[in-house]
């Protein structure tokens, strides 16, 4: 019987080796995504490897520090899967407005990119094209393997989706706008999340936009906040070009826009793309997109540059340089350090507080998510937020644009963008 076994996963992998090798058909794209994660990795090392058997045998066993869901350092997890079934248009708009990625062989990808947030009994979601759903929390945790998006109705127009949030009674909007050609601008928009229909007012729009390509606008994450006694929320604005801005363009910011409809204050900058915002109402902390192995976590502080686009431990895409295109070093020339950079970059996106009643074994920790990277990071900060005292990489398998906890079910919700499903992970 074992050598049975043997045979067939001898022979599974010969023949998938020969798929991906020659990309039959595009077939090995399909075979791969549907593999298990642990399947994945060996397909990775064997491709990373140039399937050569020696190094193969030498990497594929050294993996002890790298733990998959269930198993993670020190609890089992389980995660699940739904794929959730948006409206048609979600499908039908996606020339316009689609994440691509180039492959090789000129092949397009197309990621259901999504974000969410919650009420006491319904979870939102709102994709990247605008179509707004609820869905009851309850169907989460249902036996079915799919579930089918009510839609909303809204008078919301947009071209693409940052993020969304939930305060109070009301439902806002980050979205970005064409304002002219291959120029978009940043907006935020809100409704009050009771009406059938919802009918957005506009509460900010930027008067500067930036010339951008299907990636763009940059940032747009929004967490509300006060400052100075005064309710509002923060935005990021990112800024992808190396090109220094002048201290007054809300470029490669962070803002803060206050409800009351006052001008926008800076609350930082020297930003890249910032995909990630956290913030007790003390203490900010946010994730970035650098350069190529220039992704931060960074403690904000106010007033503060973090240094994008002169210093930066990433470097351009494309070629590698026989200098240094950017200043390796933050705090000897005025700006501020991030707390951790990643190298390489793991395509860094939102991160979330885990409350300490999630594990006794996971106390005072952060989740953060990743794009590239296909894993969750678990992160410990010290008690000022200036330090990384430890991080433990768990993979997923898929890219994941948005995370939250849902406190009642004590569980992580991941927005999965490469085939539209939620995870949905809980202690085993």
């Amino acid at each position: 019987m074992m050598k049975k076994i043997f045979y067939f996963i001898i022979i599974f992998l010969i023949i998938s080796l020969i798929i991906i090798r020659y990309n039959f058909l595009n077939i090995s794209e399909i075979i791969f995504q549907n593999l298990p994660i642990k399947s994945k990795v060996i397909v990775r090392t064997l491709k990373k490897n140039n399937y050569n058997f020696w190094s193969i045998t030498n990497n594929l066993f050294n993996d002890y520090n790298e733990k998959f869901i269930p198993e993670t350092q020190q609890i089992n997890l389980k995660l699940k899967k739904k794929k959730l079934i948006f409206d048609k248009s979600f499908e039908t708009d996606k020339p316009k407005i689609e994440f691509i990625v180039k492959k090789k062989d000129s092949q397009m990808t197309h990621f259901f990119s999504y974000f969410f947030d919650d009420t006491d009994d319904q979870l939102v979601i709102s994709d990247y094209i605008g179509n707004i759903y609820f869905l009851d929390k309850k169907n989460l945790f249902s036996n079915n393997k799919k579930i089918i998006l009510n839609k909303k109705k809204t008078d919301l127009k947009l071209d693409k989706v940052l993020d969304i949030l939930i305060v109070d009674d009301y439902l806002y909007v980050s979205h970005g706008n064409l304002a002219q050609d291959s120029c978009y601008n940043w907006n935020i928009s809100k409704a009050l999340i009771s009406e059938e229909e919802l009918k957005f007012d506009n509460i900010y729009s930027s008067k500067e936009c930036s010339v951008q390509n299907f990636y763009q606008p940059h940032g747009g994450r929004i967490q509300k906040f006060s400052l100075n006694d005064k309710n509002g929320l923060l935005i990021t604005i990112g800024q992808n070009n190396p090109i220094k801005v002048k201290d007054n363009s809300i470029i490669g910011k962070i803002l803060f826009i206050g409800f009351d409809n006052e001008e926008p204050k800076i609350i930082s900058s020297g930003h890249r793309n910032t995909q990630g915002l956290w913030t007790n109402g003390k203490m900010i902390l946010s994730t970035e997109h650098g350069p190529r192995g220039g992704d931060e976590i960074n403690n904000i502080k106010i007033n503060k540059n973090y240094g994008w686009p002169v210093a930066s431990y990433g470097e351009p895409y494309g070629p590698k340089n026989t200098e240094p295109k950017f200043l390796k070093d933050h705090f000897d020339f005025g700006y501020e350090e991030p707390v951790f950079n990643f190298l390489k970059a793991i395509g860094i996106s939102e991160l979330i507080k885990l409350p300490n009643s999630f594990s006794n074994f996971w106390q005072n920790n952060f989740i953060v998510s990743s794009l590239w990277g296909h894993s969750l990071f678990r992160v410990k900060l010290d008690k000022k937020f200036e330090k990384l005292i430890f991080y433990e990489k768990i993979y997923i398998g898929q890219r994941i644009r948005d995370i939250m906890y849902l406190k009642e079910e004590n569980a992580i919700l991941l927005a999965l963008e490469e085939k539209g499903e939620i995870g949905i992970i809980t202690k085993n």
